[in-house]
C-alpha cells in the first residue's frame, strides 16, 4: 500500500514567521504532457499545507503553484510573484515536503522532512 504523502510549509523569510492562507493548486503531468489540475489547498495558521495523501499520489511529475499575490495584496504590500510554481518530480517511495521560503522579490524553495 502507497502510504507516502505530498506536503508543503511557507515561510515568509521577510518576517520570520508563516505564511497562511496561501492558495496552493496541485497538478500532475498527463500521459500526454499536459498538466491536470488534482485539487486547490491553502496553508494553514502555521503556513502548512497537506496536499495528497495515501493512494492519490502516484509516481510523476508534478506542479505546485503558489498563489502568492494574494497574499501580499492582503498585506497591502507589493511583489514581483502573482504566483510560483514548482516542478517536481516524484518516482520514489517516500514523503515528499516542498517548503517554500517567500519574501516579496525572491523565494527559495528545497526538500524537505
Amino acid at each position: 500500500m502507497n502510504t507516502r504523502k505530498l506536503s508543503t510549509h511557507v515561510l515568509e523569510t521577510s518576517t520570520g514567521k508563516a505564511a497562511p492562507n496561501i492558495k496552493v493548486t496541485v497538478y500532475r503531468l498527463d500521459e500526454i504532457q499536459e498538466w491536470k489540475a488534482i485539487r486547490p489547498g491553502q496553508t494553514n495558521a502555521d503556513g502548512r499545507c497537506l496536499l495528497l495523501d495515501h493512494g492519490e499520489f502516484p509516481n510523476g511529475i508534478y506542479k505546485l503553484t503558489f498563489h502568492v499575490g494574494a497574499y501580499f495584496a492582503a498585506k497591502n504590500q507589493t511583489t514581483l510573484y502573482p504566483a510560483i510554481d514548482i516542478i517536481a518530480e516524484c518516482n520514489e517511495n517516500q514523503n515528499y515536503h516542498i517548503p517554500l521560503l517567500l519574501s516579496p522579490y525572491g523565494y527559495t524553495t528545497y526538500r524537505g522532512t
